[in-house]
C-alpha cells in the first residue's frame, strides 16, 4: 500500500468507526423492546425475513408488528414478554416511562414481571391484568385458547432473553442520542384474517 493509501486509511477508519457508533447510538436511543420470530413478519411496514440469520429486531416507539405464519415474541427490558399469535397486529408505544402494547387484531399472551410492567391495550381501552400471565384477543377468528402452550412460551422466552439482553446491553452502553428511527410506517395494511374483522 502506498503512503497516500495508508494516510487515507488511517484517517478514514476512525471517522467510519465514530459514524458507526453514532448511528447505532441514535437508533438504540428509544428502543422499547425486541421482537423475535421463526417466520417472516412485518415491522414498521417492512417485511423482515428471519431466515437470514437475524431473528431478533429492535422495536421503537410507534412501531407496528404484523405477525406472519409463526408467533412472534416481544421482549421488554425488564424481562416481561408478550407472545403475538399468528396473524396478530399490534403497536408498541411508550406511555410515560412504561412500555405499552396495543392489540389491533389477534391474540396476545403475556408474561409480566409486575402487573404494571407493560401497559396492555385493546380497542375498547386498557386491559388490566389480574395475574402476571394471561391472554386476550380482538377480532373474529382469534380465540384465546389454542395450540400455543406454556412449554412453547418458555422456549421462546428463553431464546428471546439472550437476544434482548444483547440488544439492551448495547443500547445501554452507547445510549445518549435521540432516536432517528423511521417509526411512522404510515397506513399499515392489516393481515388478511384481521382486515375483514376491522372493517
Amino acid at each position: 500500500m502506498t503512503i497516500i493509501g495508508r494516510i487515507l486509511v488511517n484517517r478514514l477508519m476512525p471517522v467510519a468507526a465514530v459514524l458507526l457508533c453514532v448511528t447505532v447510538s441514535l437508533s438504540a436511543a428509544d428502543q422499547i423492546a425486541v421482537v423475535t420470530s421463526t417466520a417472516q413478519f412485518r415491522l414498521r411496514g417492512a417485511k423482515v425475513a428471519t431466515d437470514q440469520g437475524v431473528p431478533s429486531w429492535p422495536v421503537m416507539a410507534g412501531d407496528i408488528v404484523q405477525v406472519g405464519n409463526a408467533p412472534a415474541a416481544v421482549a421488554f427490558s425488564d424481562g416481561s414478554s408478550v407472545i403475538l399469535d399468528r396473524g396478530t397486529l399490534a403497536r408498541v408505544e411508550r406511555s410515560g416511562q412504561t412500555p405499552m402494547l396495543q392489540l389491533l387484531c389477534g391474540t396476545v399472551r403475556y408474561s409480566l414481571k409486575t402487573l404494571k410492567a407493560v401497559k396492555l391495550m385493546a380497542e375498547n381501552g386498557p386491559v388490566t391484568p389480574s395475574q402476571l400471565k394471561g391472554s386476550f384477543s380482538r377480532c373474529k377468528g382469534h380465540a384465546e385458547a389454542g395450540w400455543w402452550t406454556g412449554g412453547h412460551t418458555a422456549m421462546v422466552v428463553g431464546a428471546m432473553a439472550e437476544a434482548a439482553a444483547a440488544w439492551f446491553g448495547i443500547a445501554a452502553a452507547i445510549n445518549g442520542g435521540k432516536c432517528v428511527s423511521p417509526t411512522n410506517c404510515g397506513d399499515c395494511v392489516a393481515c388478511n384474517s384481521c382486515a375483514s374483522a376491522t372493517n
